[in-house]
């Protein structure tokens, strides 16, 4: 009797561990159920731009911005440029936002057929952020004195939902006389399909 009781006993205590081990698994298993949602939607890649759109908005806020500085309008300007702007130009100088517009405003900096063309454009896949190389010609007067301009410039260029694209950092390289023009696609493409020089003929064999 006593053999019975102990064994019955041991089934009883045994079944509580067993029940009390598994509701933690179950949990657990249903815990990381449903973070697998959450999880996937963290995973999930960012929509990528359009590449073709973009590059238009781009051309056309350049075409834009140039056209502003033909005609000397500084408010018109100052959207163009980012609170923290920086311009880093042909002499190496450096400027601000604020010394830009306040020389622009009281007539010490003017341009006068001022032209960006050949633009080249490489952007974030987000669509939020660019660089844009041009080649931009003209003239420019600097307390009374005029330049011509013939220069490369980069513009790093952010898009931000209130204010849209907005240049924040620029840099102009002058392009020196005798300097060799950047190859276009189409160039490129034909050099690199024209055979090799072939190679010299073996010497005949000596008899």
């Amino acid at each position: 009797m006593k053999s019975l009781f102990l064994t019955i006993s041991m089934l009883i205590v045994g079944s509580f561990a067993f029940t009390s081990c598994g509701a933690p698994a179950a949990n657990n298993a249903a815990g990381n159920n449903g973070n697998k949602p959450a999880n996937a939607a963290n995973t999930a890649t960012a929509p990528t731009a359009d590449k073709a759109a973009t590059e238009a908005d781009l051309k056309k806020m350049v075409d834009d911005f140039v056209a502003a500085l033909n005609k000397g309008d500084a408010d018109g300007l100052d959207k163009f440029y980012t609170d923290d702007y920086t311009l880093v130009d042909q002499n190496g100088a450096v400027s601000t936002k604020a010394a830009r517009m306040e020389m622009i405003k009281l007539g010490k900096v003017k341009f006068e057929g001022m032209k960006a063309e050949d633009l080249k454009f490489k952007v974030n896949p987000t669509g939020d952020a660019a660089v844009v190389v041009g080649h931009v010609t003209g003239k420019n007067m600097v307390d009374g004195k005029s330049e011509d301009r013939n220069s490369r410039v980069t513009w790093v260029v952010v898009k931000t939902k209130d204010k849209g694209w907005q240049f924040t950092n620029a840099q102009v390289t002058d392009i020196k006389a005798g300097a060799t023009p950047p190859a276009k696609a189409d160039e490129k493409k034909a050099d690199t399909a024209k055979p090799g020089t072939p190679p010299p003929p073996a010497p005949a064999n000596k008899k």
